[in-house]
This record gives structure tokens, sequence and C-alpha cells, in this order.
């Protein structure tokens, strides 16, 4: 199966029976472009740790706790490099993933974001061979928790019913370096938040001690994730359509395409068209035909067909013929798409 595209569930036809749906994966290309001899990645903590009292707010029944359970954000790093590890190496992009399980930084500017020195860059690529460093540079988090003790017909010393009101955002800035450039290639942050809002059995060191930790570390793998997938390909749904028709040959053709047999179904809409000659019946037969490419990867080819079908509708009723008009524009815009995002796929695989 070709690594570009991938085909889901096929999808029930339209009310009028002239408009068949299904769905289809297709790969889009990493957001940042990596030289291919990048293949050996290591991955580095160059962060600090920021206080224990920065940015958290926390109450237990209207009453602010200062300094009561202090939270440990000292492995926080270390969860997002796993996760970064772990989305890098199941993408079968790059052929070495490891993580330096020692820290770098000394300084205590915990805010700020450090280039590594050539020296330090050189060390890494020199003693262990490899040929790109991922360094996570900053991991920040702001906690915001309101704990309210709930009224409960059963008595304990020890344990309390309370709803748990808890929400951590962070951020992550991570800089990508190669072999042979001193600068970092890409320096990035990308931001997003975890939350809660549930009735925990518990005393303080669960609701304010234990819950808040366990979310910081799924905020940290959630924060690894998405940077690590600014580095590899992904796989995106999206929907295409053909017209069916209601002869028997349009419908034994858009039988075939339902079984993703792209070239009998080819072959059938292409005796079709040469028949017909009302210019919407060649414009949906045409657009056909460019999803036939489309699905065999052809897709210059593809672009080819719709264009063609975009010329037949221009000599149709625009009123009548208006849904025919819009899906063909659209997938002419979608083809238009997928053909650079071809283009740069070739080039981050590396192939010629």
């Amino acid at each position: 199966m070709n690594r570009k595209i991938l085909f889901l569930l096929l999808l029930t036809c339209s009310s009028c029976s002239s408009i068949y749906k299904f769905s289809v994966d297709v790969q889009e290309p990493a957001p940042v472009t990596l030289p291919v001899s990048a293949q050996n990645i290591l991955i580095l903590n160059n962060t600090l740790t920021q206080p224990k009292d920065y940015g958290i707010e926390r109450a237990y029944n209207g009453q602010a706790l200062r300094t009561d359970y202090p939270l440990s954000f000292d492995s926080t790093a270390w969860s997002a490099m796993e996760e970064i590890a772990g989305v890098l190496d199941d993408s079968h992009f790059f052929k070495t993933i490891a993580v330096y399980r020692q820290p770098l930084r000394t300084n205590t500017d915990w805010l700020s974001v450090n280039e590594l020195s050539p020296e330090d860059q050189s060390d890494f690529y020199n003693n262990d061979n490899y040929d790109a460093l991922l360094v996570i540079d900053r991991l920040l988090f702001s906690i915001k928790e309101n704990v309210k003790k709930m009224q409960s017909i059963f008595y304990s010393d020890e344990l309390t019913n309370a709803f748990v009101d808890f929400r951590a955002d962070g951020i992550i800035t991570c800089s990508m370096y190669v072999y042979g450039k001193e600068k970092p290639l890409t320096t990035f942050t990308v931001a997003d938040s975890v939350f809660t809002k549930s009735i925990v059995e518990g005393d303080s060191t669960i609701f304010f001690k234990e819950i808040p930790e366990y979310m910081l570390h799924e905020l940290s793998h959630v924060l690894g994730n998405r940077a690590a997938k600014r580095f590899v390909p992904t796989w995106q749904t999206v929907d295409r359509v053909f017209f069916t028709g209601y002869n028997a040959r349009m419908q034994e053709a858009a039988s075939y395409a339902a079984s993703h047999k792209w070239a009998s179904a080819q072959s059938l809409w292409t005796t079709e068209l040469e028949k017909n000659s009302k210019p919407v019946d060649k414009a949906k037969i045409s657009f056909n035909l460019a999803v036939a490419n489309e699905m065999q990867d052809k897709l210059d080819t593809a672009w080819d067909w719709a264009q063609k079908a975009k010329e037949q509708l221009k000599n149709t009723n625009k009123h009548d013929d208006s849904q025919e008009m819009e899906l063909t524009n659209k997938y002419i815009s979608e083809l238009e798409q997928r053909i650079q995002n071809n283009r740069l796929l070739d080039l981050q695989w590396g192939k010629e």
C-alpha cells in the first residue's frame, strides 16, 4: 500500500444517490524539514526546574494554601523526553533515538533558554556518533486548584469526600541542532493544558500532592508528544466523493470504486466519457477520473482531470449545477495542497 494514502471505511452515499462519499488517510509532511542525514537523534535535558512556589494557586474550602504540600517538578522534563523518544521511535522515520540521562544546565537562571555551545555539541556528535540533537530548553507550568469539602453521612477521621477543580497549563521550548551547524535549525515553543473536575475520596496529601503531580506528568507527556510531532510526517483523515450516475455502466464503475478497484472504475468511466455529450455529465465523469487517479497516487493526472471537469462546468447552468461546481473547486484546492505536501514528503523521506 502506498505510504502516502491509506483507505478507510467507506461511508454511505447521499440521499439523492448521485454522490458516494468515503474517507482516506493521507500522509502530511512534518512541520519541520530536517536534513535526510539527521537519522541518529539524541534527546537532551537543558532545563532548570522552576521554583516550587512559582505559578501555583491552591485553595481548600476557600482558604489559600501557600507552602503546604510542595510539588516536585524534578522529573517532569524526563516524562516529556520519554514521550518525545517514543513518538520519534514509533514513526520509523529515524534510525536511532536515544535519551541522554544527565541534565546539562548548571546555572540558576531557570527562565532563560541557553543554547548549546559548539564544544558541547561536538562532544555528543563525535563521541556518540549522533547527527542531530533535540534539546528541551525550558519546561514551565502554572497550576490553579480549588478543593471543596463535601458533606457526607459517613464520618471518617482520615478520608474526606471533596470536589477537586484542577487545571494545569504548560509550555515546552525545544531546539533542534544538526551536525555541521552551530546554531539551532529551529527553536519553538508549544503550549497545552490538562484539567479535571471530579469528586475524590482522600486526604489532603491526595488532593494537593498526588493528584497535581500525576496531572503534571500527564501534561508533560502531552507537551512532549506535540513537540515530537513537529519532526515526523503524520496521517490525517480526509473526505472524498465521486458521482455514481444512474445507468448500468456508471453503477458498475461505482461498485468497483467502492471496492477500491480504481483501475477498473477508471476504465469504465473513460468509456462513458467518450459516449456523453452533455457538459454536466462530462464534468462529473472527469471529476471521477480525477479521484480514481488520486487514489492510484497519480496526483498530477488527477489535477488535470479536475481542471477538465471545471472547464466543462463553465458550459452548464450555474444555478442547477452549483453543487458540482462547489465540489470541483474544493477538490482542486485539496489536490493542489496534496501535490505540495507530497513534494515536501519526498524531500523529507529522501526520495529523489
